[in-house]
């Protein structure tokens, strides 16, 4: 019995600790999606959170990660903390702190491949404005671009070549911040895997075939049948007409998945321009990308056929021509 009163008496008292250390902090609970059923806006409070995230290279070289903060510190004026106080506990968040980590395994094929170290060794300082967290538990949410552009482009030279779902790319977070009285305030720190892809994030239905030479005439069941009739039954068959961007807020982030007017970005365009065959069309970079996976990532070596982006909407069916000599020839009589 008075082994179990021991326990009980330790567990307590580290119950009141923890309470008492949370109770004079602002803490960073948890990482937060950004979702197209809240309007793309960051929402506090809710029950969603999570520990991993996607980032597709083909689309985008940003990724913006929200997350939820409460001020656990007490009101300073005894309860009362609306902006209308002298309420001195208020949290305003200036900066984020980001720190990367990666495990270096071996590969399947025994090569040991690494990430430029001076790209991802330093602490990366994120300014934050416009976050405010009262006091006595008071929430507040906010997002932050965890990646600079050069460190992308480290990401791209190896994301086909390294098993980024056995080592994925840790990204520390911490937030620091000051009271009304200067004092630094520093969030605890949490982590979020980020797992970079290419091309993975494309919409199905969002190019059709066209065979090698294009289309042409046909005949079926003896009669007629033209080469825009045909293209227009082969864009009816495959393509799936959906919104730019289904699924998410971002392209190239977590669950969107996108097509080709998902944007026209500056890194579409370098995507387009580096890796693609075809000429960058202005207004169009997601079109070149979506292209440019498709017609040297997802078809074989041997096919010469080539695949085209789908049109935004249906088209019109063409008329047959048999209909249309019908028609003049009746035009014709009269």
């Amino acid at each position: 019995m008075r082994k179990f009163f021991i326990l009980a008496l330790m567990a307590a008292s580290l119950m009141m600790v923890s309470c008492v250390e949370r109770r004079n902090q602002v803490i960073l609970e948890k990482f937060i999606p950004i979702l197209a059923s809240d309007n793309c806006e960051l929402k506090v409070g809710g029950d969603k959170y999570y520990t991993d995230g996607t980032i597709d290279l083909a689309f985008t070289s940003d990724y913006l990660l929200g997350f939820q903060m409460t001020n656990y510190i007490p009101s300073s004026d005894g309860g009362d903390s609306s902006l209308t106080t002298n309420e001195t506990n208020y949290f305003y968040a200036k900066e984020a702190e980001i720190e990367y980590e990666w495990d270096p395994k071996p590969q399947a094929d025994g090569r040991k491949l690494t990430l430029k170290q001076e790209l991802w060794n330093k602490k990366k300082r994120e300014s934050l404005h416009g976050i405010v967290v009262s006091p006595n538990g008071g929430q507040a949410a906010g997002s932050l671009h965890i990646f600079e552009e050069v460190q992308i482009k480290d990401l791209l030279d190896h994301v086909n070549d390294i098993d980024w779902i056995a080592s994925p790319l840790v990204i520390k977070v911490k937030i620091i911040g000051e009271v009304a009285d200067g004092t630094t305030v520093e969030t605890n720190k949490m982590n979020f895997n980020i797992r970079p892809n290419f091309g993975e994030s494309i919409q199905m239905g969002s190019t059709y075939y066209v065979p090698e030479g294009g289309f042409q005439d046909t005949e079926e069941n003896g009669k007629k049948v033209s080469a825009a009739k045909n293209e227009y039954n082969a864009i009816m068959a495959q393509c799936a007409f959906n919104d730019p961007i289904i699924g998410g807020c971002f392209e190239g982030q977590d669950s969107s998945q996108s097509n080709c007017y998902a944007g026209d970005t500056p890194w579409e365009r370098y995507i387009t321009e580096t890796y693609g065959e075809e000429p960058y069309i202005p207004g169009y970079a997601a079109a070149g990308v979506v292209a440019m996976v498709y017609n040297t990532r997802k078809k074989s070596a041997d096919d010469n056929g080539t695949y085209a982006c789908c049109p935004g909407s249906a088209p019109e069916a063409p008329e047959d021509e048999e209909e249309e000599n019908t028609d003049q020839n009746a035009a014709g009589g009269e």
